[in-house]
């Protein structure tokens, strides 16, 4: 994921761009709402600033570990982005730890370790507009992914460590099988498992076959066609297994990244995340190199 430089371009999200005149950003004669060729990388190599989202039209307060309660996470703009990343994160259980600790390669989410807690993120906090390419994405308008880097130190200890899209408009909930549209990559005591939830339906599981070991990082992918079909990528490859019926969102449906951690037991795990990435799908339906 290394970026270019170009005295006379900008780079947007690891891709060097002339600065634009009207209508140059087009496809197909048709200016778009997304920049053709957009991705954003962001990398957990600092501590995020916290705040408590009661201070959103409301009364300032602290974090103070509820469950299900919401804290934003701001880590600012770098190199693959002109963006900042900003998480709505949220408790899953009560907590006694805020925010994510240091580690020397990312930034631990684990949370308290304790049987049934841990955290929950999503890009694009409910109710807000979003930004359509880069934290907010609309099935039928382009096709587009998600990709999160990270290492388990111990495999056995998670209940649900899932990546993917879940809907946007919908606020934190407890447990990951009561969203009601979800594309997701779950690791689930080592065992990587496609999990997808459509139209509220029951969750359907897949076996990938592939598998997490202790200390291992590895690179968790989905992607969602203009078309809404979801797929699943491990390292940059295709899953071993994928579904035997791809699950197709309905068009119009806004989704955002999102990411779940559940422990099994009151013991530490250390879930390090290290790299995110997400962006619009080319007309072959890769992400932008």
């Amino acid at each position: 994921m290394a970026n270019a430089r170009s005295p006379c371009g900008l780079e947007i999200g690891g891709n060097i761009m002339g600065i634009p005149l009207y209508g140059q950003n087009k496809q197909g004669g048709k200016i778009d709402d997304v920049l053709i060729n957009e991705k954003n990388v962001w990398y957990f190599d600092r501590p995020p600033v916290l705040m408590d989202d009661g201070a959103l039209g409301g009364a300032h307060k602290l974090a103070d570990g509820t469950a299900q309660d919401v804290v934003l996470h701001q880590y600012p703009a770098g190199a693959g982005s002109i963006y900042g990343l900003q998480l709505a994160a949220s408790y899953n259980g009560t907590q006694a730890i805020d925010g994510p600790s240091v580690a020397s390669t990312g930034m631990n989410y684990e949370g308290d370790a304790a049987d049934d807690e841990g955290f929950q993120w999503a890009m694009s906090y409910p109710g807000s507009k979003g930004i359509e390419g880069v934290d907010s994405f609309t099935v039928g308008t382009a096709g587009f992914y998600a990709k999160l880097r990270f290492s388990i130190e111990d495999v056995s200890i998670s209940d649900d460590c899932a990546f993917g899209f879940r809907l946007k408009s919908q606020a934190s909930n407890a447990a990951l099988d009561n969203y009601t549209d979800v594309a997701s990559l779950n690791v689930i005591s080592g065992d990587i498992k496609v999990e997808s939830i459509l139209n509220n339906a029951s969750t359907v599981t897949t076996d990938t076959t592939d598998n997490w070991a202790d200390g291992e990082s590895h690179t968790l992918e989905v992607r969602i066609s203009k078309a809404g079909v979801a797929s699943y990528r491990l390292d940059g490859r295709a899953v071993t297994t994928s579904p035997t019926a791809d699950v197709t969102f309905d068009t119009g449906d806004v989704f955002t990244p999102f990411m779940f951690m559940l422990h099994s037991s009151a013991a530490a795990c250390d879930v390090i995340l290290q790299e995110l990435e997400t962006g619009v799908l080319d007309d072959d339906g890769n992400p932008p190199s």
